[in-house]
């Protein structure tokens, strides 16, 4: 399924396999024309960290296409720290990207946690004007061409990374039509909901076993 939902993204994406009714032109778009708010995250320093407040998003939250909780390792800063910092506050919604490897570039969509965030300065806050144009991006951004594109367009001495220039000019194709555009994130978003729930009945078939195991194996 993870294969399938792959090529899928390929085709669709990409533009090499349009779905049936669908025949209109595809465009060339800026991330910057997409976007309402293209923003460096803020300059956390570990001073300035506390044990709770407003929680503090960081490259490592950010997995390729999906967010990664890791709540056991998450940090905080102080609503006063918030205040004094002039912090870029992150909403749900919001998509993540990460302008540090590993890959360079990858992204996701920010789910609600019930409190307040903001994030670290290596990653970039994208606020699309439309939701379907974040999770298009998303998908988008899980394909290697895009990764490709994000190396490429990276520089440093020491740790690659791309500034956010780089991706305010970065260019995507989108279909023009908003129904195709909605229809392409639905199919996708049926996938991952398939693989989640896959995932789940391995991990229920692997208990099932470990309880078989203990009950055999000990007599």
């Amino acid at each position: 399924k993870q294969k399938q939902k792959k090529y899928l993204m390929q085709q669709l994406l990409t533009g090499k396999k349009r779905l049936p009714g669908f025949s209109g032109k595809r465009k060339n778009f800026r991330l910057f024309d997409l976007c309402q708010i293209i923003a460096d995250g803020d300059w956390i320093e570990s001073k300035d960290q506390s044990d709770r407040g407003v929680r503090l998003i960081q490259t490592g939250n950010i997995g390729i296409g999906q967010f990664l909780n890791k709540f056991n390792k998450a940090h905080y800063i102080s609503e006063e720290t918030f205040t004094r910092l002039s912090c870029c506050e992150v909403f749900p919604g919001d998509v993540l990207l990460s302008r540090l490897p590993d890959p360079i570039g990858r992204a996701c969509i920010i789910p609600k946690l019930n409190c307040r965030m903001i994030t670290a300065v290596d990653c970039t806050i994208l606020r699309f004007k439309k939701e379907v144009f974040a999770d298009l991006f998303v998908y988008y951004s899980c394909l290697d061409a895009w990764q490709n594109k994000m190396v490429l367009l990276s520089g440093g001495s020491t740790r690659k990374r791309i500034t956010r220039k780089e991706i305010e000019n970065a260019v995507i194709a989108f279909p023009i039509d908003e129904k195709e555009q909605i229809t392409i994130a639905e199919i996708l978003s049926t996938a991952d909901k398939e693989i989640e729930l896959l995932k789940k009945d391995i991990e229920q078939e692997k208990l099932k076993k470990k309880s078989l195991m203990q009950l055999l194996l000990t007599g």
